[in-house]
C-alpha cells in the first residue's frame, strides 16, 4: 500500500496554513507546530526543506517566520511531497536512487507499475493546495 508519511502530512498542513495567512503575514515554526500539535523541532526541519525548494520563504528576526512563496494554486501536492520526502515510488525498484533490481529480467509487474507510477505523479502534480481548499469548502 502506498502511504504518505507523517512528515508529508505535516508539511502539507503547514503549507496549507501558510496559504491561508493574510498577505505579508509570517508565522513562526513554533506557532505552526502548536496549532497542529506537531513537535516544534520537526516543524522547523520541514519548513527548512520547503524553503530550500521555494515553496515557503523565511524571514529572520523578532517578527520573522515563514510565509507561502507562491499562490496556493501554483503549489502542487507533488511539489510538497517531493520537497519533504523526495519523489514517491509505488515499489522500490521504481526509485531512481536505488540500484537496478536483481529481479528485473524476470519481473512481470514493473512495466504496468510504471504506468501506475506515472498516473499517480500526474494526479499529484495536477492537484494544488487550492484544490484542497475547494474540497474543504465542498464539505461544509
Amino acid at each position: 500500500m502506498m502511504r504518505l508519511s507523517k512528515r508529508t502530512d505535516y508539511g502539507l498542513m503547514a503549507v496549507r496554513r501558510l496559504g491561508m495567512a493574510p498577505d505579508g503575514a509570517y508565522l513562526s515554526a513554533r506557532e505552526l507546530a502548536a496549532e497542529h500539535r506537531i513537535p516544534p523541532a520537526l516543524m522547523a526541519k520541514l519548513l527548512q526543506k520547503l524553503a530550500r525548494k521555494g515553496i515557503v520563504s523565511s524571514h529572520h528576526g523578532t517578527k520573522g517566520g515563514y510565509q507561502i512563496a507562491r499562490p496556493p494554486a501554483a503549489i502542487s501536492l507533488w511539489d510538497v511531497i517531493e520537497a519533504v520526502e523526495g519523489p514517491p515510488c509505488v515499489i522500490e525498484c521504481l526509485d531512481p536512487a536505488r540500484r537496478e533490481c536483481p529481479q528485473l529480467p524476470a519481473c512481470t509487474v514493473r512495466r504496468p507499475l510504471l504506468l501506475v507510477q506515472k498516473k499517480i505523479t500526474e494526479l499529484l502534480g495536477a492537484t494544488t493546495l487550492r484544490d484542497l481548499d475547494a474540497a474543504m469548502e465542498d464539505r461544509t
